[in-house]
C-alpha cells in the first residue's frame, strides 16, 4: 500500500471515531435519584429522598439541637423542598432547619411536643406548615421571617 492510501484509511477511521464522540457528548447524561441517611438524634435518624426532594425524620426520642451551620443534611438543604417529621420523634431540635430556603411543606407527627427555638426560621419559601395534636410549646422564633408562609 501506498502512503496515501494509508493516510485516506487513518483518516476515515479518525472521522468515524469524532462522530461517535460528537454523538455520545450530546446525549443528556441523567443522573439516577438517590437516598442518603444519618442520624439527627440517640434514637433518630434522617433520610434524603432526591426523587421527591423529602427529608423525612424517623426515629423515636428527641432530634439534636443544632447551630445554623452544622445540620447533618447541610449537603442537600439547597435541593430540600419537603420536611416529615414522623411519628414517635417528640422534639425538632434548635436551628434543625434553619435557613433552608428550598423547602415549601412541613408535617409535624402528633408524637412532637415541643418545636424548639428557630427550628424553620428563615425559611423563606415555606408556604404551609401541619402540626400534630400534641405540640405543647413553640420556641422563639422557630417559624419567624418565614415570609411565604400562609397555611399552618
Amino acid at each position: 500500500m501506498t502512503c496515501e492510501i494509508i493516510m485516506k484509511k487513518i483518516s476515515k477511521i479518525l472521522s468515524i471515531i469524532l462522530a461517535i464522540l460528537m454523538v455520545i457528548s450530546i446525549v443528556p447524561i441523567t443522573a439516577s435519584a438517590a437516598t442518603y441517611t444519618g442520624t439527627c438524634g440517640d434514637n433518630v435518624t434522617w433520610t434524603y429522598d432526591s426523587s421527591t426532594y423529602t427529608l423525612t425524620i424517623s426515629g423515636t426520642g428527641a432530634m439534636y439541637d443544632y447551630y445554623y451551620n452544622n445540620r447533618p443534611w447541610e449537603e442537600y438543604e439547597d435541593d430540600i423542598k419537603n420536611v416529615v417529621i414522623n411519628n414517635s420523634v417528640t422534639t425538632i431540635g434548635t436551628y434543625a432547619f434553619y435557613g433552608c430556603n428550598k423547602i415549601t411543606s412541613v408535617t409535624i407527627g402528633d408524637s412532637v411536643t415541643s418545636v424548639n427555638e428557630r427550628a424553620f426560621s428563615s425559611c423563606n419559601s415555606l408556604t404551609s406548615v401541619s402540626i400534630g395534636d400534641n405540640v405543647m410549646s413553640i420556641g422563639d422564633s422557630a417559624f419567624g421571617y418565614c415570609e411565604s408562609l400562609i397555611s399552618i
